[in-house]
């Protein structure tokens, strides 16, 4: 299990050039690293659809006024 080294305070520098926390130093359980298998399928999908959309709309929309700028003319 990884620990990683935590100031609650302000962290400042000393004169000698090492960091100094005004609250003291503490320790924390890292969180673990992500991990693709993590990833929900169901969700993913829908998120990826999601954002498809959200560049489609604007695209299929521009390229509608465009032909219809173009018949009119």
């Amino acid at each position: 299990m990884a620990v990683e080294l935590v100031c609650n305070g302000e962290i400042f520098v000393s004169s000698d050039g090492s960091p100094q926390c005004s609250a003291g130093w503490s320790t924390q359980l890292s969180v673990a690293p992500f991990n693709v298998s993590q990833i929900d399928p169901q969700v993913a999908t829908a998120m990826f659809g999601s954002g498809f959309f959200l560049f489609i709309i604007p695209w299929a929309t521009a390229w509608g006024l465009s032909k219809l700028l173009a018949l009119i003319r």
